[in-house]
């Protein structure tokens, strides 16, 4: 197992984690504010959108930093393992293996930690379901904390699920760009 190529499977895991980190928490906040702003607009009559701009803005570049750790991810493993021993013993991993196992692990720990969360809430719901005759009920629950839950657990069944699939398309794109010749060795 070369060294570098660990290296980048952690960075894209951070990547990943990153990007899931900002969706679940930033966005419920996000809708928050949005309800906050509307309020707002009505007591005052109208209002700029420019409240709007900074929320968004930044929900946006925190997604972008997470794309860019993972396309760049590999110059950044070169410079981080430069003068260190290429190759690291990993017993019979292969690339595949690491990602897989990253992506599984991912999955399993979102799923794990979000589990009882899911379970209190889809009681809290069947109750409060059962208790109503009509669907006033659904006023009543507190959809964005709720899916706060339930977003980041679908997202780790579908990790741990898709784990090892994924993995293997991701280390063949891999080795489809890095057996396709350069713009310098073409001349």
């Amino acid at each position: 197992m070369n060294l570098q190529s660990l290296v980048v499977v952690l960075l894209r895991l951070i990547s990943l984690n990153f990007l899931l980190q900002v969706l679940n928490q930033l966005t419920p906040q996000l809708m928050r504010f949005f309800q906050v702003y509307q309020s707002y607009r009505n007591l005052d009559g109208g209002g700029s959108g420019s409240l709007l701009a900074l929320p968004l803005l930044l929900i946006v570049a925190y997604c972008v930093g997470a794309v860019l750790l993972w396309v760049y991810a590999l110059p950044i493993a070169r410079w981080v393992t430069r003068g260190l021993p290429p190759e690291l013993s990993l017993g019979t991993l292969t690339l595949a293996d690491c990602y897989s196992l990253l992506f599984i692990g991912i999955g399993l720990f979102y799923a794990i930690a979000n589990f009882a969360h899911v379970l209190n809430w889809a009681h809290y719901i069947l109750r409060m379901a059962a208790s109503h005759q009509d669907a006033s009920w659904r006023e009543e629950v507190k959809w964005y904390d709720a899916s706060d839950a339930i977003i980041p657990f679908i997202v780790g069944l579908i990790l741990f699920v898709n784990g090892r699939k994924w993995a293997l398309a991701l280390v063949r794109k891999e080795a489809k760009i890095a057996n396709q010749p350069t713009p310098a060795a073409d001349r």
